[in-house]
């Protein structure tokens, strides 16, 4: 008789044998979701017995990790923030990184009554702007994207939402949308430059190109977007932009151009520069 427990010893020692980062940690989440327990009820079931049904689709799951494959895409959810997300390989999955940007918004606008206008410029999954809504009650919310399955995914997890009426998310591109009217502005859009050579090869092979790569050194959308926005909103409003390592220098000099004013720079927890905070009056 097999029991959960010797399956989970399987799928560490096979995940470690393969090198691959967190192996304990993921063979557990992997048998989890797959049996449908929390860790309490895993630590109180771990000495049935496993059926072979069960024991060869965990091995399944097990063999696609092995390849790297990200246990967001197959678990179908990544934690950011205070919820649980859907992704899917339409959406980039939410990192740890860019949850400052939240940290940000809640520092320059401390009240969460407010009647915010909330944009939020290439969603993917809507991580970003719903987090946002969780925190800000009385908020309204649009999420832009030009990938409709990435807005089929946005709209599920929107659901998340008490009352998911206060968000649309719309397809459509940075450069051909008007956002007059609103407060705040986030974005964390594709900035990985095409030549960049030490991507990781998960990253790589198994998200989507369209919410990764941005072409003119990674340029490309940062431009789309300041020149968008400073040319389409009369009101004042707060901008929030994540940026990749290295970019804060060619990211301030094109809100420069565009008439913005520099309120911060936010490091993450590794103290790379992470998110730029801006305005316009």
């Amino acid at each position: 008789m097999l029991t959960i427990q010797d399956a989970f010893l399987m799928g560490i020692k096979t995940l470690k044998i393969l090198d691959i980062q967190n192996h304990q940690l993921d063979a557990k989440i992997l048998l989890k979701y797959l049996l449908n327990l929390d860790n309490e009820t895993f630590e109180l079931k771990k000495n049935d017995e496993i059926s072979k049904i069960n024991l060869d689709a965990y091995l399944v799951l097990i063999n696609r990790r092995s390849k790297d494959e990200p246990i967001a895409h197959i678990v179908k959810k990544k934690s950011f923030w205070n919820d649980d997300f859907k992704v899917s390989k339409d959406t980039l999955i939410p990192r740890p990184e860019t949850e400052l940007i939240i940290e940000s918004v809640i520092k320059y606008f401390p009240n969460k009554d407010s009647n915010l206008k909330i944009a939020d410029l290439g969603t993917g999954s809507g991580c970003i702007i719903i987090s946002l809504l969780q925190e800000y009650i009385n908020a309204y919310g649009v999420g832009i994207d030009i990938s409709k399955p990435a807005i089929d995914v946005a709209n599920i997890n929107k659901r998340l939402l008490k009352n998911p009426v206060r968000l649309d998310f719309v397809k459509g591109d940075f450069d051909n949308f008007n956002l007059n009217g609103f407060d705040i502005i986030v974005s964390n859009p594709p900035y990985i430059s095409k030549t960049d050579q030490n991507l990781q090869k998960n990253v790589h092979d198994y998200e989507p190109h369209l919410a990764l790569f941005s072409e003119n050194n990674g340029m490309i959308f940062y431009e789309k977007i300041l020149k968008n926005i400073s040319s389409t909103i009369k009101n004042k409003f707060y901008l929030f932009l994540e940026i990749g390592k290295g970019q804060e220098k060619d990211v301030l000099n094109l809100l420069k151009k565009n008439n913005f004013t520099l309120i911060s720079i936010e490091n993450d927890l590794a103290e790379i520069p992470r998110c730029i905070v801006a305005k316009k009056s």
